[in-house]
């Protein structure tokens, strides 16, 4: 590969922005407890990064289109520099609320502007390569940035996890600087262009299933610190033991989701991985209500569910990208392009209902709220599995479209 170094540069800004999105989950004990607010009021920290995320991403992708990728790319990086400093010191929730708002404006424009690039400067026959380098950034950051950053936090403070988030990225900052050639220009898509795209009637219900799924996991896992040490008794270190679990076991998912996807199709591959995420999330709310909180077995019982909700969790990727790679939409790498967004408007979601669910302070309630939600996503697969049959796709590689959102970020 061309300058594997540079590669690597553009990974780790990628690894950066995946462990801000999520490390917030684990310390939200610590910042309600620092600032005076509910912990459900913290996890809407983690909530309105994903809705700024999913929100601004097409659209910072259209109005940007024509703007040269170098220069792009490290504006959105230094922004997400200075949110990440800016949170660090932040006197109160307020403060803390607006930096995490600049941070996912930077990660909405970083990651499909930074996949643009790799396609740019990688030649076609190692392409895929390349982009599986950069977007392991993310998956790297949910195996290893999200536990150590919570063991940071825990040990130190959730502002010396800012710090540290914005160290790693001010890094990657620097090299690609140094080091990134100037890449062409895509052709621009425009809004409507993407939204046209979306309302195709079986990318539409991808999505939507998609988002339904995610805000299943995501009601759950936004409080992950709150429910593990009330459901299992242990401290903050053993906080970052589990998610390591979770990280641990995403990786295998990943894995497991592609497989399936190659082996049944990504429909099936889908519907089986939102099954057993609803059977994991199912086990853990039956965990929490009968099984005795602090034994051991509840705490095995506790990583065993928690691992398998991960592995269901980063099966649906690979799964929905082959699904919508398989449908008969006039754009199918414009449809894959939103998967992201529709991802991180998931989470978003998930974080407002289990934090409305988490008022009364009632493990239960918060995960039946996420066993309900990822319920109805079956039901909706369930419904609409006439549209989401594979057809031939038809790929215009030739058309603006499908050159700019080829590197899909999701």
């Amino acid at each position: 590969m061309p300058n594997r170094a540079l590669l690597l540069a553009l990974s780790l800004g990628a690894f950066s922005i995946g462990t801000d999105s999520f490390v917030i989950n684990g310390l939200l004990e610590r910042i309600a407890a620092d600032l005076d607010v509910t912990e459900s009021s913290a996890g809407q920290l983690v909530s309105v990064f994903a809705l700024v995320y999913a929100l601004s991403a097409p659209v910072l992708a259209a109005i940007t289109g024509t703007l040269r990728r170098k220069q792009l790319l490290l504006v959105a990086m230094v922004a997400f520099v200075a949110a990440n400093a800016l949170g660090a010191v932040a006197p109160n929730y307020a403060v803390l609320m607006m930096s995490r708002l600049v941070a996912a404006l930077g990660a909405g424009l970083y990651i499909p502007c930074g996949m643009a690039i790799t396609v740019g400067i990688t030649p076609e026959r190692r392409r895929g390569r390349a982009i599986a380098l950069v977007a392991g950034g993310m998956s790297a950051a949910t195996a290893l940035g999200v536990p150590i950053g919570t063991l940071v936090g825990t040990v130190g403070s959730w502002r010396t996890t800012l710090v540290l988030v914005a160290a790693l990225a001010a890094l990657a900052v620097v090299v690609l600087a140094v080091a990134l050639p100037q890449v062409p220009t895509p052709p621009a898509v425009t809004v409507r262009e993407r939204l046209g795209v979306a309302t195709h009637p079986g990318v539409l219900v991808a999505l939507l299933s998609n988002s339904l799924a995610c805000a299943g996991v995501f009601s759950v896992f936004t409080y992950i610190a709150p429910l593990t040490t009330t459901t299992t008794e242990v401290d903050s270190s053993g906080v970052s033991a589990y998610l390591l679990v979770w990280g641990v076991a995403a990786v295998l998912g990943s894995a497991v989701g592609g497989r399936a996807a190659d082996a049944f199709g990504g429909q099936r591959a889908y519907l089986a991985a939102t099954a057993v995420l609803f059977g994991g999330l199912l086990a853990l709310t039956m965990l929490t209500l009968l099984e005795p909180s602090g034994s051991a077995v509840n705490r095995a019982l506790f990583g065993l569910a928690l691992a398998v909700i991960s592995i269901a969790c980063w099966a649906l990727p690979t799964a929905q990208n082959h699904r919508i790679a398989g449908l008969d939409s006039p754009a199918p790498t414009v449809a894959l392009s939103l998967n992201s967004s529709s991802s991180y408007l998931g989470a978003a979601v998930g974080g407002a209902a289990g934090g409305l669910a988490l008022r009364d302070g009632s493990m239960t309630g918060l995960m039946l709220t996420g066993s309900a939600i990822t319920l109805l996503a079956l039901l909706v697969l369930a419904a609409t599995a006439r549209l989401l049959r594979s057809g031939a796709p038809v790929i215009a590689e030739d058309t603006p479209a499908s050159r700019t959102d080829l590197p899909s970020a999701d």
